[in-house]
């Protein structure tokens, strides 16, 4: 890359291929405590499996589905999946199939901050500053062999700041609907674009301002028809799994207007601390230093708002509207953008608190600096990485792997933790959370009988899930058993066969999960059954409906066990 001739305080060329060279020495060093404590190279999350077979379906002609054959919305990350595709079609093996991706998004990401904080500041130190700090600092080295998306999402995202209102709004807002089908949280960013341009914009015009807040609304649209077009809902499946159980859009869905006050008096005062300090924890100094930046980067008729309008509304956003987990959930896969937007703010403040292009002896101190207080958080996260690691392989992997090992074909396996299982075995799978089977949704979020509570994951009724899984009879049913605490559902389902206990569980839903072969009535014992299966969603509820009277009595028997658990 040339150096801008507009760029004062330019770096050697080597210096600007430090990047690449600490990502390639990060990467050795996440991957090398990973195989050291798992003894093989795998994902710290379960989530990476789902996206990996999402990518071999797409890449083996079976389209973007989980279950093939199935809808589905099953990926939040519709483009990270798509994108996993190509280097399968290329026959390279998961995980390395995601890890080429990952470093090369992080890459993408180092680059972009790089030409945006050039432009934006004339300051090549400054601007090598950022591509080093942002391959360097949590959560982005991690994301790097995750096989998740945080780094495709920041990158877009830092595309998106890179672009003044000046230039037009339309490139900005396709970037907007990439980075949303990206991390379906970033929906937000039309609006913020749409902000940013009445901020700019000089003299203000009715009628453009009309045509891009059209244009913004739109931008805001296409995602949600892309999940209409992948899975027949217009939102991701993790809405209604998993994230539309809280803050104020499930408030509102309910008809509980009553709550949002509430929500808005509980959750802004307790996320926002914790998004700061998880900030804090990967660099305090880029924090405390990145105020200044953003005044920097607003400054001018080429300057653009959009930077500090991301990091005020998004992270509020987050907090009330469809909360789950926090901000700082997954090694904070969720707010990565945010990171790095302070990561490249807190460079642009750099320039000014050091004094300038002729300050370069105490800048490159200070990004000394800088980069030793990241480094520490990333050491840190390389140590979780491996443990993460391991306790995916110790559990959903070998879980996976006794399943395909089994003798007879595996028609339907049950389970909560869907990834390394589905890929693994490449089974049909019933999703017990609903992400790839929404079809039990409707049994999950049953209310429960009055003067009692659903005690199951996430409020989920263990009654109407046992009758789900009578009507579809899985093969196998694996679970967390602390996810299902009245032990009816276990109860029913006999005598596990297989058990996996971890000592040091860091990232799974719990440290135990049970394999049960269920015999379910009218099956032979090999757990085939002698009559039909119910095979579709429809034919699983006309089931239940139906069921034989013995199972109604034994869930009636279950009832009165649960009833007197509680």
């Amino acid at each position: 890359m040339e150096q801008d001739p507009r760029v004062s305080g330019a770096t050697p060329r080597g210096v600007r291929w430090a990047a690449p060279a600490l990502l390639a020495l990060w990467a050795a060093l996440f991957l090398g405590l990973a195989f050291r404590s798992a003894g093989e190279f795998g994902f710290p999350l379960d989530d990476a499996w789902i996206h990996a077979r999402m990518a071999r379906n797409l890449a083996e002609g079976f389209g973007l589905t989980f279950n093939p054959g199935e809808e589905g919305a099953t990926s939040s990350a519709p483009l990270w999946s798509a994108l996993l595709s190509l280097p399968v079609r290329a026959r390279i093996p998961f995980p390395w199939a995601a890890y080429l991706p990952g470093l090369a998004a992080t890459l993408a990401l180092a680059w972009t901050g790089r030409g945006w904080l050039a432009r934006a500041t004339g300051d090549g130190q400054a601007a090598t500053t950022a591509a080093i700090l942002l391959v360097s600092t949590h959560p982005f080295p991690w994301a790097a062999v995750s096989g998740m998306e945080p780094s495709l999402a920041a990158a877009l995202v830092l595309a998106l700041l890179a672009l003044s209102p000046s230039r037009g709004s339309v490139p900005r807002l396709l970037l907007a609907v990439a980075a949303a089908l990206t991390r379906p949280e970033l929906v937000l960013l039309p609006a913020v674009v749409l902000l940013d341009y009445l901020l700019k914009a000089r003299p203000l015009r009715a009628r453009v301002a009309a045509v891009v807040a059209v244009a913004a609304a739109a931008a805001s649209f296409l995602p949600l028809l892309c999940n209409r077009a992948l899975g027949g809902s217009w939102l991701a499946a993790s809405f209604a799994a998993k994230v539309g159980h809280h803050g104020i859009l499930a408030a509102l869905a309910g008809g509980r207007t009553d709550q949002i006050a509430p929500i808005l008096g509980s959750n802004l005062p307790s996320d926002l601390p914790r998004f700061l300090r998880a900030i804090a924890s990967d660099n305090l100094a880029l924090l405390l230093l990145a105020p200044f930046g953003l005044v920097r980067l607003a400054r001018g008729a080429d300057g653009t708002h959009a930077p500090w309008l991301l990091l005020v509304l998004q992270p509020c956003a987050m907090a009330v509207l469809a909360p789950f987990g926090g901000l700082d959930f997954h090694e904070q896969r969720y707010m990565a953008p945010l990171v790095a937007t302070v990561v490249a703010s807190g460079c642009a403040g750099l320039v000014g608190v050091t004094g300038g292009p002729s300050s370069a002896l105490l800048r490159r101190g200070a990004a000394l600096a800088l980069l030793a207080i990241s480094g520490v958080g990333t050491i840190r996260a390389a140590g979780r990485y491996g443990l993460e690691v391991r306790n995916i392989t110790q559990m959903q992997v070998t879980v996976g792997r006794r399943l395909a090992a089994r003798p007879e074909r595996l028609k339907l396996v049950a389970t909560n933790d869907i990834g390394a299982i589905g890929f693994i075995t490449r089974a049909p799978i019933l999703d017990l959370t609903g992400l790839a089977t929404p079809g039990i949704l409707p049994y999950l979020n049953r209310p429960a009988p009055p003067g009692r509570r659903n005690l199951g994951w996430n409020g989920a009724n263990e009654m109407a899930l046992l009758e789900y899984l009578e009507a579809r009879r899985p093969d196998y049913v694996a679970i967390f058993p602390n996810w299902y605490p009245t032990i009816v559902l276990r109860a029913a389902l006999g005598e596990p066969i297989d058990r996996i206990d971890l000592s040091d569980n860091l990232i799974c839903g719990g440290r135990t999960m049970l394999v049960y072969r269920p015999v379910w009535e009218g099956a032979t014992p090999s757990g085939a059954p002698a009559g039909r299966r119910a095979r579709t969603e429809r034919d699983a509820s006309l089931a239940c409906r139906r069921a034989p009277a013995s199972n109604v009595r034994a869930r009636r028997k279950a009832g009165a066990m649960s009833a007197a658990a509680l």
